[in-house]
């Protein structure tokens, strides 16, 4: 059996190869796709009584899977990105650029991508077969607890939330436009 800690840093690997071979102007498409998702996840939860509510009917399970979902979904539209034919020029003179900036932007993307599934998936208590719950007390069980305050939702709370998605924003207007 592998840790999780093990799993979550080879995803988050695996995303910063990706990022690398994509580019950073693609992965920031990424990243703010994430930075909206676990916005939306924030605000649907405070500030939407009926979605908090519903939410709170449901079993974590449920939960997780929405949760997940949603940043999955935005994710999978952030890679959709059609091709950027306004930086090919600036990209063929910048490469090995292009390919640091993508693998940091990569990295970035794995830490909010699989850390929010991470935490919410130990929030609801690992309600699935396919992941076991570390046993309390064990040296996993702390090490998994040092992780949890420094992943994306327990961060990204309300309302730094609101200035990250401005400087995001910042980024897309300034980068694309």
């Amino acid at each position: 059996m592998i840790s999780l800690v093990v799993v979550f840093w080879l995803f988050i690997v695996v995303f910063g190869l990706v990022g690398g071979m994509r580019g950073w102007s693609r992965e920031l498409l990424v990243t703010s796709a994430l930075v909206l998702g676990l916005f939306l996840i924030a605000i649907l939860e405070t500030y939407i009584g009926p979605f908090r509510d519903s939410m709170a009917l449901q079993t974590p399970g449920t939960q997780v899977v929405v949760r997940s979902g949603l940043l999955i979904l935005l994710a999978f539209f952030g890679y959709q990105t059609p091709n950027l034919r306004a930086l090919q020029p600036k990209v063929a003179r910048e490469r090995v650029e292009e390919i640091v900036l993508g693998l940091m932007l990569g990295l970035l993307n794995g830490y909010l991508l699989i850390g929010s599934i991470w935490y919410y998936m130990n929030q609801a208590g690992y309600p699935t077969n396919l992941v076991a719950a570390p046993e309390e007390g064990s040296a996993l069980a702390t090490q998994i607890a040092t992780y949890m305050p420094y992943l994306p939702p327990a961060v990204l709370t309300i309302p730094l939330v609101y200035f990250v998605v401005g400087l995001v924003f910042v980024f897309i207007i300034v980068v694309f436009v």
